[in-house]
Order: C-alpha cells, then structure tokens, then sequence
C-alpha cells in the first residue's frame, strides 16, 4: 500500500504595504492611491506649466538669482500661474484627506449627520468683554447721533449657527468653555438705550422643528431668514406702527443643489456629492411687491426703512421675507463682506441719506464678529 504524499504548501507572504492597503475599506483605498499617484501628476503637470512660455512670470537662473532664493520665488509664482488642472489637483488633495480624516479642516468643524461649522464661533475670546463694550459704546455713540436727526436705530444681531444648530454639534452640544456672548451684548445694548430685537430665541425656539441654517454654509436658510424677518419685523411695527402699507408675493423656484461656503472653505465645492458632506438642496425664494419690484434698492427714493447688514442681509431671501412680514418697502444696501460695519459706513456718508434720512435704520451684525478685537477703522466713530 502505497502512502500518498503531501506537498508542504508555503505560506503566501503579503508585503507589509500591501497588507496595509488590503485592509483599508472603499474610500480609504481609494484616497491613499490618490495620496500615492498624486505626486507623479504633480511632477508631470510641473514639468508641463515650467515648458510654458510666460513673459509674465520669468525664472531667472543666474548664479546669483540662485544663491539669493530669488529663482525658487520666480519659479513658484510660475508654477501657480500655470500649472495645469491646478484647482483639480488641489480639489483632489483636499478630497483625499476628506476621505482619510472623515474630519473638517483648519477653519471647519464636521458635525453630526453631515452638518458644517466654523471653527472660529467655537473659538474662546480672552478680552471677549472688553471688546463686546466696545462695540456697544460705539453703538450707542451712533444712536445717539441718530436720534438727533429723527431716525430710529434698531440693532439685529444675526446669531452664530454653532448656537441655534447646537444639537448637530460634535456632541450634540456648545463646548462648555463658550461663553453667552449672544445674551451679554444684547444686555449692553439695553444699558446704554439702544433698541435691539433678540432673533436668537425664535430661531433656537423653531431649530427643535425644521433647521435654521444651511448644514454646509455660514449662513441661515429661508427658513431662519423668515424667522429671523418675522422678529426684525414685529421690533420695527413697535418703533413706527404707521409705515405705508405695501403688499408682497413670494415665488419659489425648483429645487437645486446649493453647495455651501463651508464646503469652499474645505476646498470641496467641486467634489461629486458621494466623496463629501451632501450639498443642501434649495428651492430659492424671491419676494415682489404687488406692482412687481423687489423694493426700493437705492438711498435717493428716501425710504422709510433701511437695512444695513451683511451676507446675511442677503442670504434666505431675509430681505424679501421682512418686507412681506412688515407689510411695507425695506431697503436693502447689504454687503458681502461687511464684517461689523463695512455696509453702514458707505449708507451713513450717502448724500441721500442726509437729504432723507430713514425713519427706522436695521443694523444686521453677526454674532461672530463681536468678540473679536476691533478693526482700525472702528476705533473710529461710526457717524460722520
């Protein structure tokens, strides 16, 4: 009887590398074949922008360019100017970390279910206190000066979305070292006199129900901006009951993707929705009066209302939402970017302004910008 014999078999040896990359899931592998493969298109797209004439952007390559840097600082501008796919490549890199980290960025915190924060309303604000009573005896300097000329002021501090969206936070909750910034300037304002409308208690009052911001922007959505417009609005029907009454619609476009400013901060806006946070989804709003315009928009048809604010003022269509809540025109002269006082300076030095003053002026400031130190214009009086 003849024994059958068995062949030892060798056990298979698996690279440690590769072992690694067996044991990534979906997203993981294919961000770190991006992180691998990144480099060669890098070096290739390099060599492809440096072979591009540019008059514009001259490498020098003398000895001395050289030894004094002044070749590797000509050579990075060259680069940036043309590089090729050069905001592909950098949507790639953000993309893959995305995808490794599952996490946020320098300025941007990822919350739960997909919702975007800034970093910086999580920030703490050492000389938070003296900076807030800045801000309101600045204030109250200009309503002072206001009311001298009959125009009533009314201050609408928009809230931080890490606030009103505190249970979509890591946690479900503000960080316990925040403090009430919200609350203590609305008091300071009291103090010193100056009328204020509290848009943080409604918003966080609706938020139990249906969100108030976007979850990948700054910014409310139509329906804070609709809450936020119905406070402003009930605030000035108590400082000027007897506004001229005027009748709005409002129309909704279909629905379309809105990726939001946070998702830009993360370098994501041009990422497929399957390798990022999904993008919201908006059916934009647009409020007309009767006769069919949108309202007064310039200082020389002497409104009744103004409002002077930020991206807020123009976000949600917050503006249309407070003239049909008010039932009268408001004009709007927001600004992107205004930060504290960057749209009410220009409205308070306009000659129209000062020929037909309005009778209530809406200030719109985010709550993020009062902790912070003031800018150098704003050590400056508000009013002209």
């Amino acid at each position: 009887m003849t024994t059958p014999t068995t062949t030892p078999t060798t056990p298979v040896r698996v690279s440690g590398l590769r072992a690694a990359a067996l044991a990534l899931n979906g997203p993981a592998r294919l961000a770190a074949l991006t992180l691998l493969l990144l480099p060669l298109g890098g070096l290739i797209a390099a060599v492809v922008s440096l072979r591009t004439p540019d008059p514009h952007h001259p490498v020098p390559v003398s000895a001395r360019a050289l030894s004094s840097g002044e070749t590797f600082k000509a050579l990075e501008r060259h680069l940036d100017a043309n590089l090729p796919g050069r905001d592909a490549l950098i949507g790639v890199v953000n993309t893959a970390r995305y995808l490794t980290t599952r996490g946020g960025s320098d300025e941007v915190t990822l919350g739960e279910g997909g919702w975007l924060f800034l970093r910086s309303e999580l920030a703490a604000h050492p000389r938070q206190a003296a900076h807030l009573r800045q801000r309101a005896n600045l204030i109250a300097d200009l309503n002072a000066e206001l009311q001298r000329r009959g125009v009533t002021l009314l201050v609408a501090v928009s809230p931080n979305k890490s606030r009103v969206q505190a249970a979509q936070l890591p946690g479900g909750a503000l960080p316990t070292w925040t403090t009430n910034t919200y609350e203590d300037f609305q008091a300071l304002l009291r103090q010193r006199g100056v009328h204020s409308v509290d848009l943080l208690t409604p918003m966080q009052r609706a938020a139990r129900t249906d969100p108030q911001y976007y979850r990948t922007d700054t910014h409310w959505n139509q329906d804070g901006a609709r809450t936020a417009a119905q406070a402003t609005a009930q605030a000035i029907r108590a400082l000027a009951p007897d506004l001229p009454p005027t009748a709005f619609t409002t129309g909704a476009a279909p629905a379309a993707s809105r990726p939001g400013d946070l998702l830009n901060l993360m370098g994501l806006q041009f990422t497929p929705d399957a390798l990022r946070p999904h993008a919201d989804s908006e059916a934009t709003e647009t409020t007309v009066a009767a006769g069919g315009d949108l309202g007064g928009s310039l200082l020389g048809e002497a409104p009744q209302v103004l409002l002077a604010g930020t991206s807020y003022g123009l976000r949600g269509n917050y503006h249309g939402a407070l003239q049909q809540a008010l039932g009268s025109a408001v004009l709007n002269v927001s600004r992107e970017g205004a930060d504290f006082s960057g749209s009410l300076r220009p409205a308070l030095r306009d000659p129209a302004f000062h020929a037909a003053p309005p009778r209530v002026l809406v200030w719109e400031l985010p709550e993020r910008f009062l902790p912070l130190p003031l800018d150098e214009e704003d050590h400056a009086p508000l009013a002209p």
